[in-house]
């Protein structure tokens, strides 16, 4: 029987339900959170000097490019653990770290092509607007108008991605939820999020500003009192207790869209009553 009513939520009851899952799975969450991040974590430890100095950094470019790709890994790793505990919390009332592990973990490679597809599209729209900045700015005289163009362009491609990045929320959760890979997660989550891009906005949005603030409290306390380096380490230690935060309220907003557009709901009632469970309807 799930743990939680399976119902449609307004950003507000979202969060608060995220919290309630949070609350009650915490040890387990945070758990999962210390496995798949430590590495990440621990780098970042061991080479706090090379990180918070700009000399040091731009000698050993390398090692700073290397320690945000171990970190952008792992944050992906944990993601994947973390949004099958997640689901399992909420449907069924327990979680099981083994299978969490073991679930999330068998299906990293196509969690990292997901991920990478999904920024690939972000970002993309910035690397012609770099080349094009490139090539104007220094010939400005002569292309006055085009630079106003290029700079008028710029709310217009702020929103384009932003809103991408909500229309692609789902893609991690589609990937280990429904097993599919990660050209088909991107389809997924654009048509499960199909007009819901402002109530993603609102929920994610409430997470993701309680998830900074605290960062940010962090780390300008900590610049404050006692340094950059030890700063470093607190906000690298500090990710791993509030970072399933994201995680929970993703995966909860996933199944939201799945019980507003898909019947969800019903489908869970139906397999515990023990009757046969119709097909999704398509999300439109």
């Amino acid at each position: 029987m799930a743990a939680f009513e399976i119902r449609p939520r307004r950003a507000t009851e979202l969060v608060d339900a995220s919290f309630q899952l949070l609350r009650r799975f915490y040890p387990q969450l945070v758990a999962v959170s210390a496995i798949a991040m430590a590495p990440g974590v621990l780098a970042r430890i061991a080479l706090r000097q090379q990180l918070t100095d700009p000399t040091a950094m731009a000698a050993h470019p390398l090692t700073a490019g290397g320690i945000v790709l171990l970190s952008s890994l792992c944050i992906v790793l944990a993601d994947a653990v973390l949004i099958v505990a997640v689901s399992d919390g909420y449907l069924d009332g327990n979680i099981q770290l083994p299978r969490a592990l073991a679930q999330g973990w068998s299906r990293a490679g196509s969690m990292v092509a997901a991920v990478f597809l999904r920024y690939l599209i972000i970002f993309g729209v910035i690397f012609p607007l770099a080349v094009a900045a490139a090539v104007l700015i220094p010939k400005s005289k002569a292309n006055v108008a085009a630079i106003g163009v290029l700079f008028l362009s710029l709310p217009f491609i702020l929103w384009f991605m932003i809103y991408v990045a909500l229309r692609t929320f789902a893609v991690a959760n589609a990937v280990l939820l429904e097993r599919v890979g990660p050209l088909a997660a991107l389809n997924r989550s654009w048509e499960l999020s199909k007009g819901s891009a402002a109530h993603v906005f609102l929920s994610l949005g409430l997470a993701w500003t309680l998830y900074f603030v605290i960062l940010m409290v962090v780390g300008a306390v900590g610049a404050v009192t006692i340094g950059p380096a030890v700063t470093q380490i607190i906000s690298s230690v500090l990710i791993i207790p509030i970072y399933p935060l994201l995680a929970v309220v993703s995966t909860l907003l996933y199944y939201d869209l799945r019980i507003r557009k898909e019947g969800f709901d019903l489908e869970v009632m139906s397999r515990e009553l023990g009757t046969p469970v119709p097909l999704p309807i398509p999300a439109v």
